[in-house]
């Protein structure tokens, strides 16, 4: 019998489904954005569709799937001159619910001709996507995780992914990501953190982001949230109380974090919390966090 530990990264990042689609469109159609701020994938069906993001184009047509990956500008059109009709889901892969590790998959814009898994993969998580139950949105969240590791395995760039995952962590950081876990409260700094994995701060914050894929006060931010998200959802304690312990100066700059991070107010996320039976138990101590993701 084998016994795994999934620690790391990418054991720890949650998958979350944004939308789903299956639209046709005419010929004038376009979207453009500066920043792309989600992955996508598109599996056109009939017509062409051109992809832009950065310096790459793609023209993508019938049977090709067409994949967008958050942080640069993007464009899609339709192309060649008929109307176009394409499916596909748009997904985030969130570290502690706030960094978006989605960027890092190292996936091509354009395949013109996917594997028949991962596009039965796609329509199922379109089909499952229809349904307003809470069994097809888990479906179809399933289906889109499994089609995107589907493309992971098989056409992610491996230096994007090299040392993210647990066993590939080196011992500094290691060190440091371990300090963070234990003094969440503390005035945590890249150089206080530099001399636990005996660096210097300009080396340990290239390390670190080699290994886990942000910058270290970027992880260090989302995993004060991500701790702070779960007391709200599990203890009485106040909201000022739990931005001390987590790190937060004051209840303000705890709430402009949250709310910038997650869409809500601590107080509107512990409403919400309470009216879907994750509320918080009479003891702080007596129930585990539930992984509770906000709406938004």
């Amino acid at each position: 019998m084998t016994h795994i530990d999934h620690g790391g990264t990418w054991h720890e990042a949650s998958f979350r489904l944004v939308e789903t689609y299956d639209v046709t469109v005419d010929a004038q159609w376009r979207i453009d954005f500066d920043h792309q701020p989600y992955g996508e994938i598109v599996h056109v069906l009939s017509g062409c569709c051109r992809f832009v993001q950065g310096d790459r184009t793609a023209d993508v047509g019938p049977g090709g799937l067409g994949i967008l990956l958050p942080g640069q500008d993007r464009s899609t059109q339709a192309v060649g001159g008929g109307p176009l009709r394409f499916t596909g889901f748009g997904f985030r892969v969130e570290l502690h619910g706030a960094v978006e590790l989605s960027g890092l998959l190292g996936l091509p814009l354009h395949l013109p001709t996917p594997d028949p898994t991962t596009l039965g993969l796609v329509t199922q998580a379109v089909r499952s996507g229809r349904p307003t139950s809470p069994g097809a949105a888990l479906r179809a969240r399933g289906y889109a995780e499994l089609a995107t590791a589907e493309l992971v395995e098989r056409h992610g760039t491996v230096g994007a992914l090299a040392g993210a995952g647990g066993s590939d962590r080196r011992p500094e950081i290691e060190a440091a990501l371990g300090l963070m876990e234990r003094d969440l409260a503390g005035a945590l700094d890249v150089a206080t953190l530099a001399r636990t994995a005996n660096l210097s701060p300009k080396h340990f914050a290239r390390c670190f982001k080699d290994v886990v894929g942000v910058p270290p006060m970027t992880y260090l931010q989302a995993l004060r949230l991500g701790r702070a998200r779960a007391a709200l959802a599990t203890t009485r304690r106040t909201a000022l109380a739990i931005a001390v312990e987590h790190g937060f100066a004051d209840a303000a700059h705890f709430s402009r974090a949250f709310k910038r991070t997650y869409g809500l107010t601590p107080t509107s996320f512990r409403r919400l919390s309470a009216a879907s039976g994750g509320g918080a138990g009479s003891d702080p101590g007596e129930r585990q966090a539930p992984h509770l993701w906000a709406t938004g």
